[in-house]
């Protein structure tokens, strides 16, 4: 297996992008491709719009946080221990329930950008099919698994264009 391995380094070596591409060979970054479609900006700006109150609290609260911090460096020295501990644990919840906002915020946005690559999967697989049959091209490699490629090879503007089109 590290022959094979080897041997494909050394051959990708001495190839040019151009015969990559002369046989068959091309990637495509699937994210990049299915984000850049006109359905995926409008899902986009949908989710900001939706989530835009969740984010303004977020930001709020860790203003919150920010202030009770500095009034405790600040007045540290004129607070009794008790004002310094009650204000310490007060900071601390604020900052739990930050992050359990946040959490929350990350999952909801994570699901509505799976839901949105489920929708588009069987498009991105027809526009994949589409293009190797068009193009005869004999493998198509997930950009990001590359460690280099030539933008020669890139073919994600032309996915995009054809969910486009779907």
């Amino acid at each position: 297996m590290k022959k094979i391995i080897l041997a494909m380094l050394v051959y990708s070596f001495f190839c040019t992008p151009q015969a990559w591409a002369d046989k068959g060979m091309v990637v495509v970054d699937v994210q990049t491709a299915i984000l850049n479609t006109e359905l995926a900006k409008e899902k986009i700006a949908e989710m900001k719009k939706k989530y835009a109150p969740d984010y303004n609290e977020l930001k709020e609260l860790g203003q919150v946080i920010q202030g009770m911090r500095q009034r405790l460096e600040q007045d540290a020295a004129v607070m009794s221990e008790a004002e310094k501990r009650a204000l310490g644990l007060e900071t601390e919840g604020k900052i739990k329930e930050y992050q359990f906002k946040a959490k929350q915020l990350q999952n909801a946005q994570n699901n509505s950008q799976q839901e949105l690559l489920t929708e588009l999967k069987p498009k991105l697989d027809a526009a994949l099919k589409q293009l190797l049959q068009q193009k005869k091209y004999t493998l198509i490699l997930h950009a990001r698994a590359a460690l280099y490629h030539d933008k020669s090879l890139d073919i994600t503007n032309k996915v995009t264009e054809l969910l486009n089109q779907k």
